[in-house]
């Protein structure tokens, strides 16, 4: 079962759940969403509504983990396309040494 975890995120004080994340990692969560704030407010000064830095601070979230998601699919394709090579290439070597033993 998880365990609620009270939070303060900017300046408002939350308590979440969160499935498979210990109460430290939650902390850890709402302080990079609170310094991300920090960051964004400093940036765009003439919004003075939290509730936009806070959509904005999901949107680069949302932004770097496509990103992050992009660069897996990327990796992942080409660990499985040298995968393939080294399997064929080892099948070719097991054939040729195959065949040169019945030859001798």
């Amino acid at each position: 079962m998880n365990e609620k975890v009270e939070i303060m995120i900017g300046n408002r004080r939350l308590v979440v759940e969160m499935e498979g994340f210990i109460p430290m990692e939650i902390n850890a969560l709402g302080q990079k969403v609170s310094e991300r704030m920090a960051e964004l407010q400093s940036q765009h000064k003439n919004i003075a509504d939290t509730s936009k830095i806070a959509l904005l601070a999901a949107l680069t979230f949302a932004a770097e983990l496509e990103k992050e998601r992009s660069a897996h699919d990327t990796t992942k394709r080409i660990l499985e396309n040298k995968v393939d090579q080294l399997s064929q290439s080892l099948k070719d070597s097991l054939k040729a040494g195959a065949s040169a033993a019945d030859g001798a």
